[in-house]
């Protein structure tokens, strides 16, 4: 069930699609290692699994953003492009990327964190 309102938007600067891609990137490489691991911490880390879905789509739409911003030929552009967030990859980012990667990203994270607040109402993040 997809709710359109709890969508969020975010304004991306120049190379913060690239910070944002690295984040979830690792958060995805960091989590497929340890469900590959042993069985004891595999136990630990099945709760990320319906949330990997999510990492990747939202990681592939900032890698081909970011390929865009660094291919681009001319001058830069001046407004920030806006990036939609799907309320799934909202959470997913705030429940396992941002807890343990805020210093690889801490302006494209600050700005889902930001965004995020809006929907404390519908979801319990940890703090």
């Amino acid at each position: 069930m997809r709710l359109p309102h709890l969508d969020q938007t975010i304004d991306l600067e120049r190379g913060d699609a690239g910070q944002l891609w690295w984040a979830v990137a690792d958060c995805g490489r960091r989590n497929a290692a340890r469900l590959l691991s042993p069985q004891g911490t595999a136990v630990e880390a099945a709760g990320i699994v319906p949330a990997l879905g999510c990492l990747e789509r939202v990681a592939k739409r900032l890698k081909r953003l970011d390929e865009r911003e660094r291919t681009r030929v001319g001058l830069p552009r001046r407004k920030p492009v806006k990036f939609r967030l799907q309320v799934d990859e909202l959470v997913a980012i705030m429940l396992y990327v941002y807890p343990r990667a805020s210093f690889l990203a801490p302006a494209p994270l600050g700005k889902v964190q930001q965004k995020s607040l809006n929907l404390e109402p519908y979801i319990r993040f940890p703090k």
